[in-house]
């Protein structure tokens, strides 16, 4: 991708359960490759995850095609992956409890 700016930018910071840091990091080791394929088509492009151990929490930034549509269902695949999650991540109801992060400053080269 040469144009960086038409891109829809998203950061969050997600907690690990005590003691499941090493679960965590295991699980995305062995990621599905069906995950893989359902974040694909849901337009990320780029997607990292950021693990501050002493803190148990991951900050996650992603870029995306297009801004996610709140009112579109979740791929089947995403849902068996937050299932496959909850005892490693605290959870909000049936998902990680998932803090949005501002940007406050953007440089590209």
């Amino acid at each position: 991708m040469d144009d960086w700016t038409s891109l829809h930018s998203q950061a969050f910071i997600l907690t690990i359960r005590p003691g499941q840091v090493a679960e965590y990091r295991r699980r995305h080791d062995e990621i599905w490759p069906e995950m893989l394929a359902a974040l694909r088509a849901s337009g990320i492009v780029h997607y990292e995850i950021f693990l501050h151990e002493p803190s148990h929490c991951v900050f996650g930034h992603m870029l995306r095609t297009h801004a996610p549509d709140p009112a579109a269902p979740v791929d089947p695949v995403m849902l068996r992956w937050r299932e496959f999650m909850a005892d490693v991540l605290e959870m909000e109801d049936d998902q990680p409890r998932r803090e949005a992060i501002e940007r406050v400053f953007h440089l590209t080269a």
